[in-house]
């Protein structure tokens, strides 16, 4: 999930697997995949930049369970 700013100020949480588009003309606004639209202060820059780091910090939380997972199967096989 990623905080953003609606334009009245008020700051939310978005769950980036919800978007559809992003469009910036001229302000930006968040399509969603049930069609409601959400226009943020934030700048497209910002938005995609902050999904970016959102999708980088997933993988690694994958891989680091996936680093555990695999540790302890290998500390199961030593006799």
């Amino acid at each position: 999930m990623i905080r953003l700013f609606r334009q009245d100020g008020l700051e939310f949480m978005l769950n980036i697997d919800l978007i559809k588009e992003i469009t910036d003309d001229p302000s930006t606004v968040i399509t969603l995949l049930s069609g409601e639209k959400i226009e943020v202060k934030n700048t497209l820059t910002d938005v995609l930049t902050k999904i970016k780091a959102c999708r980088i910090g997933k993988e690694d939380e994958n891989r680091n369970m996936d680093d555990d997972q695999q540790d302890e199967r290998n500390r199961k096989a030593r006799p």
